[in-house]
């Protein structure tokens, strides 16, 4: 029964990452996962697919028992463990703490003063010329411009006070570094789990780069990792999690956090709410009320909370990214667009709008969307791109896949993280002019070669590592071990990956910050696979 149930899981999982390895390199390749090849064995993506299942159901099935067996091994050395005497290590936290922030120190160095890029120099433009809006989440703009508004007063250039914004980041990003490591030593995680994890946050180079990356991606993520461990002790241990009110208002302090540093952080959160209150159903009375708590901060931080502080609610077009893409590939690819249907698209995507169409990334066609205009007729609107897809089926999945790539196919050309700083709006005060100065110029040649350069994806393996795509197949072999193991309850402890990665694929496009949660929550879904469960 086990080896027919092994077979089972070998043969979806092998299925599943055929899928995901020939749809990537069709898309890479050519675009357009429905090309049809003269070569009988590729002539098309089934076939494609076909030919490579035999490959991935033996890649799954060692892996699948790989994994068993130290699950296994996890478990006989649980009846073994020693008990840590409480007084051993007094500052082992503060050392933990202190190695992980000296490990940025070579990105610091590189780039000092930081990497100022993506959204940060908006961040401060905007507000300092008196547009304060949610578009970027308020709390990381409200941290930016503090700093900059003291420098400034001070006397200091904006590099000084990029140094410090970058300074304060990589001290807290370090310390939640250090109490995943206090988690896994506390919940008694495997060895090899605890030094890789060590290694790991050490030593991959992305870990230091984000550290020193003026974005709410940064913090969001350590906050998502922390969100993570108060879900697996709300899950493994409620009887202790739910008695007295301490657990409950650290765990709610961590998610509050998540949606204050990003806008999908609330929506992560809350497509998992109804899946705990089922498992949690003895604790339903205390589950509904911190998630009613949750909310309702929620409500007040985007409605009056912005109008006390004469903020700007976000253009809620960030939620419709799919409906563009969607939209301007058919318009783009010569699709079946009726005379009648573009009358209704029109007014909110116009025919030289819908022409701006980019595969991997729709703010070309974004920042024209008429907001405005789609509000005032969101059904009708809505209901036409539905019928429209009907006729193009095949167009609107390649718009989609090509979108979302980068995040589930390790061969993705389209990823990147810059190593530079931007300076826009340079005859412009208001806005920050932060100029890269590095320090130690072998660190800047490291780290642009990896992040700039990409030049990693030219050696095996190591570009398979450093690819947002594999950490998503991971999420994946993770889903099929617990189900082949008949481990159902961690289905619930992994959820917030799932539901952050789901929000994610409706993005705007596919980038390594966005997908870094996911990412920097690595070790902790090892901890979830190996992990003894208790009934």
């Amino acid at each position: 029964m086990r080896k027919n149930r092994l077979g089972v899981f070998a043969l979806t999982g092998g299925i599943l990452f055929a899928a995901f390895d020939r749809c990537g390199y069709m898309l890479k390749n050519y675009g357009s996962i429905w090309v049809i090849s003269e070569n009988p064995w590729h002539k098309t993506i089934f076939h494609r697919i076909l030919c490579r299942v035999p490959v991935s159901v033996l890649a799954v099935l060692l892996l699948l028992l790989l994994a068993d067996w130290l699950c296994r091994q996890r478990e006989g050395s649980m009846r073994h463990a020693v008990r840590e005497h409480p007084g051993r290590n007094k500052y082992w936290f503060a050392g933990m703490w202190l190695l992980y922030f000296v490990s940025f120190l070579p990105a610091f160095l590189g780039g000092f003063p930081g990497l100022f890029a993506a959204d940060a120099p908006n961040q401060v433009g905007w507000t300092f010329s008196g547009w304060l809006t949610a578009h970027h989440p308020l709390l990381h703009t409200g941290i930016l411009c503090g700093i900059f508004s003291f420098a400034r007063t001070l006397g200091w250039s904006d590099n000084t006070a990029a140094a410090i914004y970058t300074i304060i980041q990589m001290a807290a990003l370090s310390g939640i570094f250090a109490w995943l490591s206090r988690f896994l030593k506390k919940e008694k995680a495997p060895v090899w789990l605890r030094l890789g994890t060590v290694f790991y946050l050490c030593l991959f180079p992305f870990h230091g780069m984000m550290a020193v990356y003026t974005t709410k991606d940064t913090i969001f993520a350590g906050v998502f990792v922390l969100c993570l461990m108060q879900i697996y002790q709300m899950c493994a241990r409620p009887g202790i999690y739910f008695e007295g009110w301490r657990h409950a208002a650290q765990g709610g302090g961590c998610f509050v956090l998540l949606f204050l540093f990003r806008n999908n952080g609330f929506h992560t959160l809350f497509l998992c709410a109804p899946f705990f209150l089922v498992f949690l159903w003895k604790y339903r009375k205390k589950v509904l009320l911190l998630f009613a708590v949750l909310l309702l901060v929620y409500q007040i931080c985007s409605g009056p909370f912005l109008t006390v502080i004469g903020a700007e609610p976000g253009n809620p077009r960030e939620a419709y990214s799919i409906v563009m893409q969607t939209l301007g590939r058919a318009y783009s690819a010569g699709g079946d667009i009726r005379p009648k249907e573009m009358d209704i698209i029109r007014p909110v995507m116009s025919e030289e709008t819908l022409a701006l169409y980019t595969p991997g990334l729709s703010d070309s066609i974004k920042n024209y969307f008429n907001t405005e205009a789609f509000e005032n007729n969101k059904g009708e609107f809505l209901k036409t791109w539905l019928t429209i897809g009907r006729r193009n089926k095949k167009i609107y999945i390649d718009a989609f896949l090509n979108t979302a790539s980068a995040f589930w196919y390790p061969g993705a050309a389209g990823e990147y993280l810059e190593f530079v700083c931007f300076d826009i709006q340079e005859g412009n005060p208001n806005y920050p002019h932060v100029q890269m100065k590095p320090v130690v110029p072998a660190f800047f040649r490291y780290y642009a070669s990896i992040g700039t350069d990409a030049s990693f994806r030219r050696i095996p393996v190591v570009r398979e590592l450093l690819s947002m795509g594999f950490y998503f197949w991971l999420m994946v072999f993770a889903a099929l071990l617990v189900l082949y193991r008949g481990e159902y309850r961690k289905l619930v402890w992994m959820l917030p990956f799932w539901t952050y990665m789901g929000t994610s694929l409706l993005g705007p496009t596919a980038l390594l910050r966005y997908a870094y949660p996911v990412m920097l929550g690595a070790p902790v879904l090892l901890f979830f696979i190996c992990s003894e469960t208790r009934d």
